[in-house]
């Protein structure tokens, strides 16, 4: 797979269904345009057709109604001066109903099927006034101000809007201006009440906190705080929460709990040991999404006890169930997104989004092996190109992730560039239960990790027969304080590096990073005042000076995750030390540049890592 081949590819997701149609978003690049072309699919008697589409619309979030009559969806001009819209469609008729020059967040249907209610995402009232808004000064009294993917956040709010969809009326019922409320995350309606997540500044304006809000006719309850939620629902007569009741358990794996009315939790089946994506539910049962060993399967709950469906190594991103028949998308190692149908005697693939990609675009398979490093049992896959050709150690972000059974676009295109790639999950990633979440924590933070990363890669070289000692690393995140972590105390081992995206120094992240107060201390346990000693000890710019071996940052300005200034310091700290190194800043990027990021931009990303390895290790 070649960078060029990039805007070939079609992702799929928000998969819904009714009793005869089913629908989604198709997602693909745009070269040409430096945008993404998003388009809803639909699928009915075995044939598949587009639904909506068009070169100055994208279209996403498809819903149907709880008695399947209407079908929703969420409709964006593109341009400078967005307009976002809900349309429903009832038989061939379609209405817009609503209007916002915020960011819709979200919306549901109501259990009647006559309203919907909406979450969007606005400027501050007074905020609004301003005219000019990149030249008005930001007043600041709370941290964080700024939030990665979101921009600033100190000068927006979040509000619920009811919509009646027969007559287009809208009644905003949360007034987010009012309540402070940051941010609204998700929303359900159970036992004829309104329940929502909402981030609020805490009391001394040093992070956000999270609630469960509870609407009632007194106005606004919240039952729940400080926990950290990534889905509310409604099952079997009980409110429902996935995520951890308390934010600062993290790292470990997100569960699933029944949710009182008074906000009291219950985790329901206490041995499932595996981090839970998503929950989603049919009048008689519970289907869980959830992560496992590189995979990313399906479960069903019978009887408090998840019980998973097929183990195929696959990873599923999105699910639908009609009746006690699933619909999910799936991508594999080598395979890009399709629709598959699993009932209990097989699953069968229903789509041919990506067939054209993959009969004209050859992808690599991979060898997969679970070594033991004396210390743990890691994850660990490889592309083999050829015993003589250079070899990439790759390293994921997070730590709380996982590579995996998934297509990814990075591997593909470093093999066809011509390198083998290394991957694995060391301890601290995802999909091997709690304890090996948290054995990263500490004072075994660039220890037990390190080992593994190192350890794995040696036995996976060997277990593929490389001959050639040109070995590079690279990684974003996470990954990008492993790579320079690594040449900064392995200094010998590689002969290449690129460092992305990357936590360089503990102790200014603290200060500047959108999570900086609370994230440290999440894995560090302890904070920083009470440890400085600490932050510096597994900071990687404190063995900088180490590193003899051509290095690449990638970074993007805007990246308020690890904040541009932690790139600079390393690339400072390299000339000083007269090591061969470049710095590439990419503007009006995010975090997420490689994955979200102008198409553009991604595909220059691809040729200065791939123009950068060549150089070095050939």
């Amino acid at each position: 797979m070649k960078t060029s081949d990039l805007d070939k590819l079609t992702s799929l997701s928000s998969i819904n269904i009714n009793n005869s149609n089913l629908i989604l978003t198709a997602t693909k690049m745009s070269f040409d345009k430096n945008a993404y072309i998003q388009e809803l699919w639909s699928y009915s008697n075995k044939q598949w057709k587009k639904f909506k589409g068009t070169d100055s619309k994208n279209y996403l979030n498809p819903k149907y109604s709880d008695d399947k009559k209407y079908l929703s969806f969420i409709e964006v001009e593109k341009g400078e001066k967005t307009k976002q819209k809900i349309v429903t469609k009832k038989g061939n008729t379609l209405n817009r109903i609503f209007e916002t020059d915020g960011s819709i967040q979200n919306y549901i249907w109501s259990k009647s099927n006559k309203f919907i209610f909406i979450t969007v995402s606005d400027w501050e009232k007074e905020f609004k006034k301003i005219e000019d808004k990149n030249d008005e000064p930001f007043y600041l009294e709370n941290m964080p101000h700024k939030f990665d993917t979101r921009g600033v956040i100190f000068n927006k709010r979040s509000h619920i809007y009811r919509v009646n969809i027969e007559t287009g009326k809208s009644l905003k019922i949360i007034d987010g201006d009012r309540e402070n409320l940051i941010s609204i995350g998700s929303l359900v309606e159970h036992a004829n009440h309104l329940y929502f997540t909402a981030n609020v500044y805490n009391n001394m304006g040093t992070m956000l906190e999270e609630r469960i809000i509870k609407k009632t006719s007194k106005g606004l309850e919240a039952i729940h705080s400080k926990g950290m939620w990534g889905k509310l629902f409604s099952f079997n007569g009980k409110l429902h929460g996935v995520g951890l009741k308390n934010r600062f358990d993290w790292p470990t794996t997100t569960s699933i709990y029944e949710i009182n009315e008074f906000g009291n939790t219950k985790k329901i089946d206490e041995n499932f040991d595996r981090t839970i994506v998503d929950v989603k539910t049919s009048e008689e049962s519970m289907y869980v999404l959830y992560e496992d060993s590189g995979k990313q399967l399906l479960g069903k709950m019978i009887k408090d006890r998840i019980e998973n469906l097929f183990s195929e190594e696959i990873t599923i991103t999105d699910f639908a169930i009609q009746d006690e028949d699933l619909f999910f998308i799936a991508n594999s190692f080598t395979r890009s997104d399709e629709v598959f149908k699993y009932t209990e005697s097989k699953i069968e693939k229903i789509s041919k989004t990506n067939d054209s990609f993959h009969k004209k675009v050859s992808t690599y398979d991979y060898t997969y092996k679970r070594f033991d490093t004396g210390k743990s049992k890691v994850d660990t896959w490889g592309i083999f190109v050829g015993k003589d050709r250079p070899t990439l150690l790759n390293i994921h972000g997070g730590p709380a992730s996982q590579y995996g059974f998934t297509f990814f676009d990075e591997f593909q295109v470093y093999a066809k560039a011509g390198f083998n790639v290394i991957a694995c999950n060391p301890r601290g990633s995802t999909g091997r239960g709690h304890k090996y979440l948290r054995d990263v924590c500490g004072n075994k933070w660039g220890v037990n990790d390190v080992h593994d990363v190192l350890s794995v890669f040696k036995q996976m070289v060997r277990e593929l027969k490389i001959t050639s000692k040109d070995y590079g690393i690279m990684g974003g995140s996470y990954g990008g304080f492993m790579t320079s972590w690594v040449i900064g105390n392995y200094p010998k081992m590689f002969k290449s590096a690129i460092v992305e995206r990357a936590l360089i120094n503990w102790e200014t992240m603290v200060g500047t990073s959108d999570i900086g107060i609370g994230f440290p201390e999440m894995y560090l346990l302890d904070e920083m005042d009470n440890n400085i000693n600490l932050y510096r000890k597994k900071s990687p710019i404190s063995y900088a000076k180490n590193i003899k071996i051509p290095t690449l940052i990638l970074h993007s300005e805007n990246d308020y995750r690890c904040p541009i200034e932690q790139g600079e310091q390393l690339f400072s700290a390299l000339k000083r030390n007269k090591v061969e190194s470049a710095m590439i800043r990419f503007p009006n990027e995010g975090h997420e540049l490689s994955r979200s990021g102008k198409p553009v931009h991604r595909k220059q990303r691809f040729d200065f890592i791939i123009d950068w390895h060549k150089k070095h290790l050939s």
